[in-house]
């Protein structure tokens, strides 16, 4: 068998459940399902989730009152949206645990060294999941907890990129122009989040059209530093336009940037409607993934070999 492709077909199959997980996490975002689940790991002291409001203790408000419960209702979609996205986050889990058994077949400290972190990250990613639960959502902590999984996706990009097994053309060109469009995402990423913490605020005292109005210089920032989003991946395009036919990541990028724009102006000048919330959320987490999918293809790794 060979283990150095397994590896890099179980890697690639890794990246995709994970970034279901980040998707998951944006519906549960849009949804305001985050404290579906009171309590973690367990869901009102249940592995299986309550699915009527039958189910729970008559006291459960009373019981609950420190996560929130004291004003909010039961809801068995919050419940069941959040269950599953614990679940998208445990199967991801045990994908890394997968990767990491299967890279001691290969004679490669390096690669096992890589995913003794990748899994050690998994792990702290699972204790930050429920800190932010017992924080009933501090927004700062939920901004850590998109950060950690925007560096999750980055390690194992890279460890799909050392242990690609099939030739491929590297991109050529200057690296400037994808170090400063990655630099650029993750501070638009974090503003971003910020604009939402914001909003969150805001909801509970405003009605969705009044709270464009009603967000603090941070939404502006927001607004200046998407600009420089655009003009610098439009650069990046520019450059690398003789590869748009051959690779997907360029391609990717117009379609990100175009669902970025059209979401963000959708979102400022109509409403806040979630679903606008959430495609702009995904779509700046493909640009990034992109965008660090190039970078991988450029920078000159060893591929691993398999003895």
């Amino acid at each position: 068998m060979n283990y150095l492709q397994l590896y890099n077909s179980l890697c690639k199959t890794t990246i995709f459940v994970v970034f279901l997980v980040i998707c998951a996490g944006g519906f549960v975002r849009m949804t305001g399902s985050g404290m579906g689940c009171p309590d973690w790991p367990k869901c009102f002291g249940s592995w299986i989730p309550p699915t009527d409001i039958s189910d729970l203790p008559i006291n459960y408000k009373e019981i609950y009152s420190d996560r929130g419960y004291d004003t909010l209702d039961f809801n068995a979609f919050n419940t069941w949206t959040e269950y599953v996205n614990r679940l998208l986050g445990l199967i991801a889990g045990f994908f890394c645990v997968s990767l990491l058994l299967v890279s001691c077949f290969i004679s490669d400290k390096f690669l096992i060294a890589i995913n003794l972190l990748l899994v050690s990250l998994m792990g702290f990613q699972g204790w930050m999941g429920a800190v932010v639960v017992y924080s009933v959502l501090a927004p700062f902590k939920i901004t850590i907890h998109m950060l950690i999984a925007l560096l999750i996706v980055s390690v194992l990009l890279f460890l799909n990129r050392i242990t690609v097994t099939t030739p491929f053309s590297a991109y050529h060109g200057p690296n400037r122009w994808i170090w400063l469009a990655l630099i650029i995402s993750i501070i638009q990423i974090i503003i971003g989040t910020q604009v939402r913490e914001n909003v969150d605020v805001l909801m509970g005292n405003l009605d969705r059209e009044y709270i464009i109005n009603a967000l603090p210089f941070v939404f502006e920032t927001h607004r200046i530093v998407a600009w420089l989003v655009i003009a610098v991946n439009i650069m990046l395009v520019i450059y690398y336009r003789k590869w748009i036919l051959v690779y997907f990541e360029i391609r990717g990028i117009i379609f990100a940037l175009s669902f970025l724009l059209l979401t963000g102006l959708l979102m400022t000048y109509y409403e806040l409607q979630g679903l606008f919330q959430f495609v702009h959320l995904i779509s700046a987490v493909i640009l990034f993934i992109l965008q660090t999918s190039i970078l991988m293809k450029k920078l000159n790794f060893s591929t691993v070999k398999f003895p």
